[in-house]
């Protein structure tokens, strides 16, 4: 039987710059390093008093409402905007337990609220999923192993990022997006600030592109 702590599914991206939102307590994969509080975005709106006449027409000859149907997304994008903004500030980059509280109808007031925990979270690194995809991967595993007779599985090569020179400034490109990450040099070697390797298995060191999250490996200086 394979070991689960053997059996590595690998590291999730960085978030980098962005703000994930999310229904549920947690994202799967990611570890909450700190709870920054209660967020929430308003957004209130009124309609367009001649497009409210079309619309009650619209209501008596049968159709799809467009301007109460735009409103309302308008509504609701404009409030997550706030909320996502929100955290931002308070040096958060994820937002859970992410709720909708909404009065939307055919008068002139409509208004949504959003609001959720703002967190910061960090990849469990060497992430290895439980419950029933762990156990299904476990099986998977195992059925490989005993079918080539080998212990472990193959260990893919990641691809080579390129060593990009722009004045003094020495950057490596993703393969994937092209992105340029600056680095560093440090013992003879290129390293990404704040970016750590993700693939103790592979030689070298990998990372996640922090735009695409395509992973491939750091040139050696």
């Amino acid at each position: 039987m394979i070991n689960r702590a053997n059996l590595l599914s690998g590291t999730r991206p960085e978030v980098g710059h962005r703000v994930l939102v999310t229904e549920l307590a947690g994202f799967d994969g990611y570890e909450i390093m700190d709870y920054k509080g209660i967020v929430w975005g308003v957004s209130m709106r009124s309609k367009d008093v001649v497009k409210d006449i079309f619309m009650g027409i619209r209501t008596i000859i049968g159709g799809e409402l467009d301007s109460y149907t735009d409103l309302y997304n308008e509504v609701r994008q404009k409030a997550l905007d706030r909320l996502i903004a929100s955290a931002r500030n308070l040096g958060a980059n994820a937002v859970i337990n992410f709720k909708f509280s909404q009065n939307m109808n055919y008068s002139n007031d409509n208004h949504v609220v959003a609001y959720g925990n703002a967190v910061v979270i960090k990849p469990i690194k060497n992430y290895v999923p439980t419950g029933g995809l762990g156990n299904i991967l476990v099986e998977f595993v195992d059925k490989y192993s005993s079918s080539t007779g080998h212990e472990n599985p193959v260990v893919e090569t990641s691809p080579l990022g390129t060593i990009v020179k722009l004045g003094d400034q020495i950057c490596v490109c993703c393969p994937e997006c092209q992105t340029k990450h600056k680095v560093r040099i440090e013992n003879g070697k290129y390293y990404i600030a704040g970016l750590e390797d993700v693939d103790d298995v592979e030689a070298g060191c990998q990372i996640h592109c922090l735009r695409c999250g395509f992973k491939f490996t750091i040139p050696n200086s």
